[in-house]
């Protein structure tokens, strides 16, 4: 390791970390506001959107001045490179919230068309992975990377469950078509989230082995 290096990794880390707690908070508080028709909440998720973009300048700055100044070498170089783009992965996860918050507004008033227990467990179901992937890149958990990018495949099922509900419901009465929509674009973007706790995994590896294993599964 870099010696004075120790400091600025660890400042790095604390930023992450608090990047994606608040990502991690926007994305319960957003379903919240669906789910218990609280536009206070969806509105708090919104304006949350740029303290995520304050915190997002903060890490690129603070990871260009450490390669500029210190000079990283071997792992602790994978590392700090792996954060910018896991600071991407974040960004795009508050930018999803965000998103659901706004498709929220236009349906809380409006009469139920289906109950929501599949979309908060889709929901849980993209934390968890979220919560492992950054413990696995913390704690270069190889193993958890592994679980994480195996529960993608629970994400995408059920999508599609809900997918094919809400198309039935469409079917059935044309005054519903706006509601499932909308709700449709939520359940996306609940699974674009647990694509980047994928992407943090996969970066997760990469870190602690040095193998680059997104490739690998895309030709799988």
């Amino acid at each position: 390791m870099v010696v004075g290096i120790e400091e600025d990794i660890r400042e790095l880390k604390l930023k992450v970390s608090k990047m994606a707690k608040l990502a991690e908070e926007m994305t319960e508080k957003s379903i919240y506001g669906l789910v218990n028709g609280d536009r206070e909440a969806l509105n708090e998720v919104i304006k949350q959107d740029r303290e995520v973009d304050r915190i997002d300048n903060e890490i690129d700055e603070h990871v260009i001045t450490i390669c500029a100044l210190k000079h990283p070498e071997a792992g602790d170089l994978r590392f700090i490179t792996a954060s910018l783009k896991i600071n991407v992965a974040i960004e795009r996860i508050a930018d999803n919230a965000v998103n659901i918050a706004e498709w929220s507004e236009k349906i809380i008033n409006k009469p139920r068309i289906m109950e929501y227990g599949d979309i908060v467990q889709m929901k849980n179901l993209a934390m968890d992975m979220f919560k492992r992937a950054l413990h696995a890149f913390f704690e270069k958990d190889v193993e958890s990377s592994k679980k994480v990018i195996e529960m993608d495949d629970l994400v995408d099922a059920k999508e599609l469950h809900i997918m094919k509900e809400l198309i039935k419901l469409s079917y059935a009465s044309t005054s519903y078509i706006k509601s499932a929509l909308r709700l449709t674009f939520i359940a996306r973007a609940l699974e674009r989230i647990a694509d980047q706790a994928t992407n943090i995994a996969e970066l997760a590896t990469f870190v602690a082995t040095g193998e680059v294993v997104k490739h690998k599964r895309l030709k799988q």
